[in-house]
């Protein structure tokens, strides 16, 4: 009996959480996702402008695969369409940003940074409820916004 009241409310926020296909959410994620039709996409702010910031993507291995430029602005944001250091391109699939920046004294920062996708398919992994936006898969408990 309670397995089955579970199943039915699992169902439910599946299928209330399929609502979300076609929509672009922001999750509290360092991790985007990479597409044939859609760049990898962040956006960040830090408490305060940073005298110093840099850019590194990561590939799901942990390695460098771009240093692209980003300015020292308290607020900023990034697309990535996949152009690799050496002129190639990237394969579809999540990748990371990493953000290193400076306060005027030398001091590290930290962002808050988020991730931006498009959602394709909505599942359940292990009670969780979870969002595929074209190349990685995100918990839905860390959306912080949703557009149309």
């Amino acid at each position: 009996m309670l397995k089955d009241i579970l199943s039915r409310l699992s169902g439910d926020d599946l299928s209330r959480a399929g609502q979300l296909i076609d929509r672009t959410a922001e999750f509290r994620s360092s991790v985007s996702g990479l597409s044939a039709d859609r760049p990898a996409e962040w956006r960040w702010s830090f408490p305060a402008a940073p005298s110093s910031v840099s850019a590194e993507i990561l590939d799901s291995g942990g390695r460098v695969v771009a240093r692209p430029a980003v300015t020292g602005a308290g607020t900023g944001s990034l697309q990535w369409d996949g152009t690799l250091a050496d002129g190639g391109k990237a394969g579809e699939g999540a990748y990371v940003l990493r953000l290193t920046a400076k306060d005027a004294g030398g001091a590290a920062m930290t962002a808050d940074l988020t991730s931006i996708g498009r959602v394709r398919e909505v599942l359940s992994r292990d009670g969780e409820l979870w969002v595929g936006l074209g190349g990685v898969a995100l918990p839905l408990d860390k959306l912080v916004r949703i557009a149309a």
